[in-house]
Formats: structure tokens, sequence, C-alpha cells
């Protein structure tokens, strides 16, 4: 859990240092920065449309070996522990989609975070629709999504006045 603190420590420092650095950037860098953002939306819709399919092999290989999920509701899962529980058929998502996604890459060129909304509903069950932070990082295979956190987001009626 001190991990996770510090990483999400390491996020907020480097989108703190982002807008001043992005208005440093020359119009070559911002085409390659266009193209990587291309990449990684490409890459979040691979990984919604796995989840939809159970696919975890490909999401695998979306997926690098440090890999953490923090559930909407808190629950922190290991990739092992992720795709086990896919397969096992804890969750049979019939709808996974992102509905806005905003990509940042992150001073070196090296991480990027993607932010968004994204909805989805299991089998059986109710519509989600949450907000969402990926943390990807470039390897020499390519960039591998590291870090998923989802926070539910309700109705205004169903708020409780602390929110």
């Amino acid at each position: 859990m001190k991990a996770l603190a510090c990483g999400i420590c390491f996020i907020l420092a480097q989108l703190a240092s982002g807008p001043a650095l992005a208005a440093k950037a020359q119009p070559s860098q911002r085409a390659a920065e266009s193209d990587v953002e291309a990449q990684l939306l490409a890459l979040e819709k691979q990984r919604a449309d796995a989840i939809v399919r159970r696919d975890a092999p490909a999401l695998r290989e979306l997926m690098d070996r440090y890999y953490r999920h923090v559930e909407s509701r808190g629950r922190v899962r290991s990739k092992t522990e992720l795709l086990t529980a896919l397969e096992r058929g804890d969750f049979r998502f019939t709808t996974y989609e992102v509905e806005t996604a905003d990509v940042q890459l992150l001073p070196g060129g090296q991480s990027a975070i993607v932010a968004g909304v994204f909805r989805s509903q299991q089998k059986g069950g109710k519509l989600f629709r949450g907000r969402y932070v990926h943390v990807w990082v470039r390897e020499q295979d390519g960039w591998k999504n590291t870090y998923h956190q989802g926070t539910e987001m309700k109705p205004a009626a169903e708020q409780s006045a602390c929110n």
C-alpha cells in the first residue's frame, strides 16, 4: 500500500509539472506526442474490447508485470489476480466502453496518464458509469498499462452532502 501511495504521489508531481513543459514543446515534438496519443487511445480501445470478450491473453499483453488494478470500491488486484478472476468468470461484461479519454504524455516521454469516463454493464447488472485513470509506460515491446483506478460516478440525486 505504501508503494501505491508513492506511485500516486509521483503521478501527481508529474501532472503538476506537465503544463509548463508542454508550453515549451516544439512543433515536431507536438507531432510526436500526437502520434503517441493516437497509439494510447487505440490501446485503450483494445483494452475495453478485450474486457468484454474476456480475452485474458490480449489483456496480459497490454499490461506490464507490475500492473495494479484499483476497483471503484477500493479493492486492489495484481495482474495475476485480475486475469484469474476474468478467466474464472467472476465478472462478465456485456458493455465496457470508453466515453472520453484525455492523454497526457509525461516529461521524458516514457510514461503517460490517460484519464476519462467509461461505462460498463455486467450480465444481469445495471449500467455503471465511472471515471478512470490509467498509467502507461513505454517498454521495449511497446506501451504497457501499469495502473488502473476506477471511481463510480453516481447521479446527483444519489450523492451525499459531503461529496
